[in-house]
């Protein structure tokens, strides 16, 4: 074989094919109403996010964890554009500064319903991505959610004790290891890596969980990885348009904090879609592949091809 049949074979293929993948999703991506859908989201994530942050704070002081809890809301709350963070600052602070410890009762029941809202709403926009051709019972499908919001505020406490404990953990290794001082950025990176790690969990776990559809767990994950690199991407040029462009204020006066967080997230789930549209196009070139490799091997035309095939679904 040639140097020049080599380059076509293994650098030009790979790059046509994520040509093709990009562009599929893209044109799913709008053909979905993703725009539409986003905008629920969007909306959903700011009527939930709060009642989720009181049972956040209720379950922390019920297990004599609240500490932990304020901590995630402020690391939380440094990874969001400034202007966003300056907007929920005061309804957050007003939700940590009243102590909680109250976990069974109608209140904390009616908080946790609300909050499990914002999953429902992420559901369906998985659901549509992925084509998925009957949804889950309403019952089945609330009852998720609200196990998944439990389950993601008891991660979240357990993984803030850890963060809080870095400092400690790192000073003994400083004196176990003998680490020069000026090592001491690596604290900081670790902790900033850390988030993107827990970031690219939840958003890989949420792409496995939510839709109405059998998954294997390697087919969520090249989605969730370009959903979190464009999410810190995005949250930097969001970032960096509102200092030097953005004028919310002259056109929207006193709601233009709030404008700005309903349109921070509503790019954030455009991002969280389209990682889910990527997945789904992926999958669906996984399934042309190999309905043209039995057409090849069987002499059947591609359409019966991918009948035949047993992992040729949706």
């Amino acid at each position: 074989m040639s140097r020049l049949a080599r380059l076509g074979r293994y650098g030009w293929d790979p790059i046509h094919t994520a040509g093709k993948v990009l562009w599929d999703a893209l044109v799913h991506f709008f053909n979905d109403n993703s725009l539409t859908i986003a905008g629920h989201i969007a909306y959903t994530t700011l009527f939930a996010i709060f009642p989720f942050l009181i049972f956040l704070t209720t379950l922390g002081g019920f297990l004599g964890q609240g500490e932990a809890a304020a901590r995630f809301i402020q690391y939380v709350m440094e990874g969001l554009p400034p202007e966003v963070a300056e907007t929920l600052q005061p309804s957050i602070e007003e939700i940590t500064g009243q102590p909680r410890t109250g976990l069974m009762t109608i209140s904390i029941v009616v908080t946790l319903w609300v909050a499990s809202s914002g999953l429902e709403a992420l559901r369906t926009a998985l659901n549509e991505a992925y084509n998925a051709e009957q949804a889950p019972a309403i019952w089945w499908a609330r009852l998720q959610s609200l196990a998944l919001t439990i389950l993601f505020a008891v991660g979240i406490i357990l993984a803030m004790v850890a963060i809080v404990a870095g400092p400690f953990i790192w000073a003994v290794l400083e004196w176990i290891l003998i680490v020069p001082s000026f090592y001491g950025w690596l604290y900081s990176v670790s902790r900033y890596i850390f988030g993107i790690i827990i970031l690219y969990i939840v958003i890989a776990g949420l792409y496995f969980i939510l839709p109405n559809r059998s998954l294997r767990k390697r087919e969520v994950l090249p989605g969730a990885l370009i959903a979190v690199v464009l999410w810190i991407g995005s949250a930097s040029l969001f970032s960096l348009y509102l200092a030097n462009l953005g004028r919310y204020s002259v056109t929207y006066g006193s709601l233009g904090g709030i404008v700005i967080t309903l349109l921070f997230f509503y790019l954030s789930a455009c991002i969280f879609i389209f990682g889910a549209e990527i997945n789904a196009a992926l999958r669906r070139h996984e399934v042309a592949r190999r309905a043209a490799a039995i057409a090849k091997k069987t002499d059947l035309p591609k359409s019966q091809a991918r009948l035949a095939e047993p992992a040729a679904h949706g």
